[in-house]
């Protein structure tokens, strides 16, 4: 399991800081997934593995104190399944919507194929930053079609092999704020929960400033 601030996420604090122009947005709102690959978070990530189909939630955010006061940037919420699903990842961005998001039709090739065919058009413009797996990919060609052309491996990620129907995720690197609903703060993988309609996990996660 790991649970980390994202190099974005860095960007967002330091942004909300300074009251960035245009004001950088509390990160307060909670996303889970289901991370069908049993993947670990990373630094690099900019999406989640895949995000599951419940809306996001609104957490509620306070100080804590863990070993000086108020060191700690705390927000809790809770999300209802609306089906028999596991979910095994969780983030905090900066927006209540999620950003684009789809499946590959036809995955790169290996660890060095440029080009893929979405299961659906790809809405954010060109230049701007996609996830699959532990991958981080920056389209250079496509907008408005289903095939695009990548840069495979970028923001410190490793290419890796990626197959059909995996989940493809737009999302924003540090000093980038183009992809809508884009940018996130933490993102950690946990155990597994398998859930039933109706069941409810509440989240505490914490930020802790050393």
């Amino acid at each position: 399991m790991a649970a980390v601030v994202t190099s974005k996420g860095r960007d967002v604090m330091t942004g909300r800081m300074r009251g960035s122009s245009p004001t950088q947005a509390e990160p307060l709102n909670l996303a889970w997934g289901n991370n069908p690959n049993s993947l670990t978070a990373a630094v690099t990530d900019v999406a989640l593995y895949k995000e599951a189909s419940e809306a996001r939630v609104a957490g509620t955010s306070s100080q804590q104190t863990t070993t000086t006061a108020n060191d700690t940037y705390q927000v809790t919420g809770t999300f209802t399944s609306a089906g028999g699903q596991t979910i095994a990842e969780v983030a905090l961005g900066d927006s209540a919507s999620k950003p684009f998001a789809t499946t590959w039709a036809t995955a790169p090739t290996g660890t060095g194929g440029t080009t893929g065919t979405l299961s659906a058009s790809y809405t954010p413009a060109n230049n701007t930053y996609i996830q699959c797996r532990g991958e981080v990919m920056q389209v250079t060609a496509g907008t408005g079609t289903t095939s695009v052309t990548i840069s495979r491996g970028v923001n410190g990620s490793s290419a890796v092999t990626q197959s059909n129907g995996d989940t493809v995720t737009a999302g924003n690197i540090p000093g980038v704020t183009t992809v809508t609903n884009g940018s996130l703060l933490f993102h950690a993988d946990h155990g597994a929960q398998t859930l039933a309609s109706g069941d409810s996990v509440a989240y505490t996660l914490q930020v802790k400033i050393t």
